[in-house]
């Protein structure tokens, strides 16, 4: 039925993050197997979900690479791990963070964990294709939850429950809550024209006068104008027409259109740096907080929409339009 959902947020078609492509100058490199990884649902309520590395070749006989850690349990049962590593993080309740939580203490809330193939989970091994295992994580399961995170080493899913997207809008509410936005008609203060935020990126709505973009220093909206541009040895920096603060770039706007990918139905006042999509605080809150596996031995977080690495120093900026400047 339609218990599930499982979004798939970063792929590798050729080897690397979105086929390869260097995604904020740093190239990425990793590799997912064909046999990565299982998901077994029992057929009876509550529909219980549960994760397994390694999967099952032509011949019905679990595959593993001859580099592959195996080892006997205590039981007499052969477990192990597929060579690169199935990791999963479980999602964690949002009350218990707030806006001005450290990423580094929410590195300590999200900490992601290794699979094997039998189902126990495991601390990380040193780099991601050691062939010594880490310790059993005693206590905590491979049972999948609204919000789990699975990384392959080349593509990471979520998963989402029927009940956990039931409280995130759907994508027709998004459409409707953008086209609400939109018919606010905020305006360029230089400009004077009417902004439309867009709901994907393309060659015409970059071109667009109508196209809105965000100082990244103080959050106001505008279109694409020169004034207060300073360009000095190839270092721009954008004076702000309307508080005068100066800003280090400005940032394209464009819609996160993906439902699941958002937490809430809050107001969409929110981007990410420096991609622009925008979504809610909640939203913009959660992904910014979650340290995505990046490359094979690293980890930053990205916007879900598009994956870009978030900037460390500021990973979101909230948007106000002209008829909100002068909101407390």
């Amino acid at each position: 039925g339609n218990n599930v959902s499982v979004q798939r947020l970063l792929r590798a078609p050729n080897g690397g993050l979105n086929g390869g492509e260097v995604i904020g100058q740093r190239p990425i490199s990793s590799t997912i197997s064909r046999y990565a990884c299982r998901i077994l649902i029992d057929r009876d309520q509550p529909h219980t979900a549960r994760l397994y590395a390694a999967g099952f070749d032509a011949s019905r006989n679990i595959f593993l690479g001859e580099k592959a850690t195996k080892w006997t349990k205590k039981n007499g049962e052969v477990d192990g791990l597929t060579t690169n590593g199935i990791l999963i993080l479980h999602p964690h309740p949002l009350q218990e963070q707030d806006e001005n939580t450290a990423y580094e203490d929410c590195k300590k809330m999200y900490v992601w964990r290794e699979v094997s193939v039998d189902g126990d989970i495991y601390k990380l091994r040193e780099t991601r294709s050691s062939t010594k295992r880490g310790d059993l994580a005693v206590g905590e399961s491979n049972e999948l939850q609204d919000g789990t995170l699975i990384d392959l080493c080349g593509a990471t899913l979520l998963w989402r429950t029927a009940e956990g997207l039931s409280k995130s809008p759907s994508r027709v509410e998004l459409e409707v809550r953008l086209d609400e936005l939109n018919a606010g008609k905020p305006q360029c203060p230089v400009n004077l024209n009417t902004l439309i935020i867009p709901r994907k990126k393309s060659a015409k709505t970059c071109s667009s006068s109508r196209q809105p973009y965000v100082y990244l220093g103080c959050g106001h909206v505008q279109g694409k104008h020169t004034w207060g541009l300073n360009n000095v040895s190839n270092c721009p920096s954008y004076k702000c027409p309307i508080c005068l603060v100066d800003s280090s770039k400005v940032i394209q706007l464009i819609m996160g259109m993906e439902s699941a990918f958002h937490l809430d139905s809050g107001a969409l006042d929110y981007a990410f740096n420096p991609c622009g999509h925008v979504c809610s605080l909640a939203t913009v809150r959660y992904w910014s907080k979650i340290p995505l596996p990046h490359g094979t031995n690293s980890f930053h977080p990205v916007c879900p929409f598009c994956t870009s690495l978030l900037c460390m120093d500021k990973p979101y900026v909230r948007l106000i339009f002209q008829d909100h400047c002068f909101d407390s």
